[in-house]
């Protein structure tokens, strides 16, 4: 891992039609306590129709992964990457 403490990248709604530049994430954080924060700066609601909260996850553009909750920021995302925010998929 770098030296650098933020990472800086790109992220977009599964439809593509609304995108943000993140700046200065810390890369100590993890993916589970940036998530809501990419959901307020797309305006995405955190909810469905319903009412019930929505889970989101992280894909990576590159390679397709999946990025987990608990994973460190700065270990799974690369300057620049390019990631999709996107509702999680729960059977039941």
């Amino acid at each position: 891992m770098s030296q650098n403490k933020t990472v800086s990248f790109e992220v977009r709604d599964v439809s593509g039609q609304k995108a943000a530049a993140v700046k200065g994430c810390p890369v100590d954080a993890s993916v589970g306590e940036v998530v809501p924060s990419l959901l307020a700066m797309m305006h995405l609601p955190p909810n469905d129709d319903e009412g019930n909260p929505v889970s989101h996850t992280l894909r990576r553009d590159r390679d397709g992964a999946i990025l987990h909750e608990a994973d460190v920021v700065g270990n799974v995302i690369e300057q620049g990457e390019r990631c999709v925010l996107q509702p999680s998929i729960d059977s039941g």
